[in-house]
């Protein structure tokens, strides 16, 4: 290799250390700043429908911290230099493996059937559950399986001459000079990316805070084992990080529930606000009688094509029970499947939403597990609930438990206040805490806690 060729893989080589040790910092953090979210998106992946992997749901949530928190470390190894073939070695391995799940994710037919084994041992066909938005951004950045595998794909490009000049020796613990010219390249790319695309700057403290303890531990321990010491030091900063937000709420929410969000536009089509809606078309299979060939046309098409005689006298329908596809983009609800029943399966939903002034809501995915939190959770949200009632706030429970678990719960824990069912899911997206606390105003989302946070009704100042 030349002087010139040298100089040129040296630069390719410390800027792809600079991209991809920044990218997966944010990565990682934007994944550890809403775990469960990421837990949820993982047990997708381990349906039968979809990997096939249903023994590990149980362990969802271990495996989403352990690969948030080994992002963040490979990232922070890749701009310090340490380690540089085990972790080059390991992060060609993880980009590989998620360019494959994007791949696999992006070719799935949700139409199509697949082959498992069930307990018993017996194989039996099921359909497809095809996962459409990888998570590798969260909510801060929904990208289709398709989309994803295109950036990963782009992103091993980066990762190849990292691998390549780690085993040729050409990377080893940053010098000062090397130091200032990586950190500050990363220090930049991420600052545009929290700014462009995330809205966010936290992003950028972190990953300071990463190198400044990985540094720390480098100037002050002199041993052969230093590098491991290191990645400890960035663990526990990472780990202090993920224990914050899984033990009350993601530090920035992106969700159609977070704080400032109007629930009540959300929740209207493109009619309602006067704009364009997405189109759909159906796919319908016709037989070719001169060919004998199945073609798939659009139902949008075939509107036009049927008047032909030509049509008529060559096609021959098979099936209208195609796959519904989009045709055109357009304005969609952020929140779509909200709905608030009582015990008599009356929707409540715009009565509880239109009501001017504060509103509470304890939110319980799963009134079991909100059981497991103890009664002291339960005492304090019985103690705002009784305070806000007689003061003239309204207080609902919202639960996708049966109205009888709902009323024995009620029961159990003299709750002041009625359950309302509500769709599990929609329970997940709206708060990240299992019992959780919204407080909205004319239909406006004011604040949130986790129930390990409960306020007091007299330290909130409602006007």
């Amino acid at each position: 290799m030349t002087m010139d060729s040298s100089r040129f893989f040296n630069g390719v080589t410390s800027f792809s250390r600079m991209f991809v040790g920044a990218l997966f910092v944010v990565s990682g953090l934007i994944k550890s700043n809403d775990a469960l979210g990421f837990m949820y998106k993982l047990e997708e992946y381990f349906e039968p429908g979809a990997l096939n992997l249903e023994a590990w749901i149980p362990y969802a949530l271990e495996i989403a911290v352990f690969v948030c928190i080994a992002e963040v470390l490979l990232g922070i190894a890749l701009l310090v230099g340490a380690l540089p073939k085990l972790t080059s070695l390991l992060t060609l391995v993880m980009m590989v493996f998620f360019t494959w799940l994007t791949w696999y994710t992006a070719t799935c037919d949700p139409f199509g059937t697949k082959m498992i084994t069930d307990a018993l041992g017996v194989k039996i066909e099921i359909a497809n559950q095809c996962v459409l938005e990888c998570g590798c951004f969260g909510n801060a950045i929904p990208l289709t399986a398709y989309q994803s595998f295109l950036k990963d794909l782009f992103l091993l490009i980066f990762v190849v001459p990292i691998t390549i000049a780690a085993f040729r020796n050409k990377i080893e613990l940053n010098d000062s000079r090397t130091s200032v010219i990586i950190y500050t390249g990363a220090i930049l790319m991420t600052f545009l990316f929290c700014y462009f695309m995330l809205d966010w700057l936290f992003p950028i403290l972190y990953l300071v805070l990463l190198l400044l303890a990985a540094s720390a531990v480098r100037r002050r321990i002199d041993h052969p084992k230093v590098e491991w010491m290191m990645a400890i030091a960035v663990m526990i900063v990472a780990g202090l990080v993920q224990y914050k937000t899984l033990t009350h709420l993601p530090l920035k929410d992106y969700r159609a529930y977070a704080v400032g969000e109007n629930i009540i536009e959300n929740r209207m089509s493109a009619e309602e606000l006067g704009l364009e809606a997405p189109t759909y078309a159906t796919e319908y299979t016709f037989k070719n009688l001169k060919t004998g060939l199945d073609t798939v046309i659009l139902s949008t098409d075939w509107l036009v094509m049927q008047k032909a005689a030509s049509f008529k006298t060559t096609y021959e329908i098979v099936t209208y029970d195609g796959r519904e596809v989009k045709v055109s983009e357009g304005y969609e609800p952020r929140i779509m499947d909200l709905i608030m029943e009582n015990a008599d399966g009356d929707d409540l939903t715009d009565a509880v939403l239109s009501k001017k002034g504060y509103t509470f809501f304890h939110i319980s995915k799963d009134l079991e597990a909100a059981v497991d939190a103890g009664a002291p959770a339960q005492e304090a949200f019985n103690a705002l609930a009784s305070e806000a009632l007689e003061a003239g706030v309204d207080f609902y429970g919202l639960t996708n438990a049966g109205t009888e678990y709902s009323s024995a719960f009620s029961e159990d824990f003299s709750a002041p206040y009625r359950f309302l069912s509500c769709d599990q899911i929609e329970l997940k997206i709206m708060i990240r805490s299992n019992p959780g606390l919204i407080l909205m105003k004319d239909g406006v989302i004011v604040e949130k806690w986790s129930w390990r946070d409960v306020p007091a009704f007299s330290d909130l100042e409602l006007q």
